[in-house]
């Protein structure tokens, strides 16, 4: 492979990825949220890669690809503040969506061949919440956030 992917570009390019800008916002989250630091803590992020189809196109030169990727935002924090966490994870999910369309839109207009061919203008998800043996008397709240990326293959 002598080039980066457009998938790997996307999504993991110091200056324009979406990771980088996710990583900054969850970093952000920690400072704006610090009075709860007691509360909750961020566990690391998981990315699920999910149906993805190729289609050709008579105006496009390479094919183009919609990948659908579920990203996973697990919180940990004490069972007994179940709704003031659940409560916080309906924040922070707003602040992620608000991230990923901003970037999306940013991308599209930043890089010289615009390897994402349409914007983010859906993301959906849910919060799910299940209690964890350790540390004793916790909890997992998980924030799933789902979308599309359309971008043209490169090879």
């Amino acid at each position: 492979m002598s080039e980066i992917s457009n998938i790997r570009k996307l999504l993991s390019d110091p200056n324009l990825g979406l990771f980088p800008q996710i990583d900054k916002t969850i970093k952000d989250i920690q400072t704006n949220f610090s009075e709860y630091k007691e509360t909750f803590h961020f566990e690391h992020y998981d990315l699920e890669l999910g149906t993805c189809h190729s289609q050709v196109t008579p105006n496009d030169a390479r094919p183009i690809i919609a990948q659908s990727l579920v990203m996973k935002f697990p919180i940990i924090g004490l069972t007994k503040d179940k709704f003031e966490l659940l409560m916080l994870a309906a924040e922070i999910q707003n602040n992620l969506d608000a991230t990923i369309m901003d970037w999306s839109t940013r991308e599209r207009s930043q890089y010289d061949n615009k390897p994402l061919r349409r914007p983010i203008t859906a993301v959906s998800g849910k919060i799910d919440f299940q209690t964890v043996d350790k540390p004793s008397n916790s909890c997992c709240v998980t924030i799933y956030r789902e979308f599309e990326l359309t971008y043209a293959a490169s090879f």
